[in-house]
């Protein structure tokens, strides 16, 4: 079973992150697609030209929000120092640990010597 992590920095091998130029030049492209809706507004245009030249300001910012996205990702696990990086986010996404019954009588165990738990246990 490959965790979501695995999947990721094994895209991030084969399709590297973007560049800072690339996330500019996205940026450059949803500047021009605002003032394009802008001067549209501004000339009073018609209403379906200005809608479609929104939808374009649109998808321009979702591929902008994409690509900064995808440009905080690195593959590999965060290192500083040669030492684990704990501060970095380290699996790219939120991750929480399981809480099962098997490691809540772990704790119990250190007080009571014979417990025991009923469930699945891996």
């Amino acid at each position: 079973m490959i965790s979501d992590a695995e999947k990721v920095e094994k895209e991030l091998i084969k399709n590297p992150p973007p560049s800072e130029a690339d996330v500019e030049a996205a940026k450059a492209v949803v500047k021009e697609k605002g003032e394009a809706v802008a001067q549209l507004k501004s000339a009073k245009a018609g209403k379906a030209e200005i809608s479609a030249s929104v939808a374009e300001l649109n998808k321009a910012k979702e591929n902008l929000s994409r690509l900064e996205e995808r440009s905080k990702l690195k593959p590999g696990i965060p290192q500083k120092d040669g030492k684990i990086d704990y501060s970095q986010k380290f699996f790219a996404r939120h991750a929480f640990l399981n809480v099962s019954g098997q490691l809540q009588v772990e704790t119990y165990a250190c007080a009571v010597t014979s417990v025991y738990t009923f469930g699945r246990t891996f």
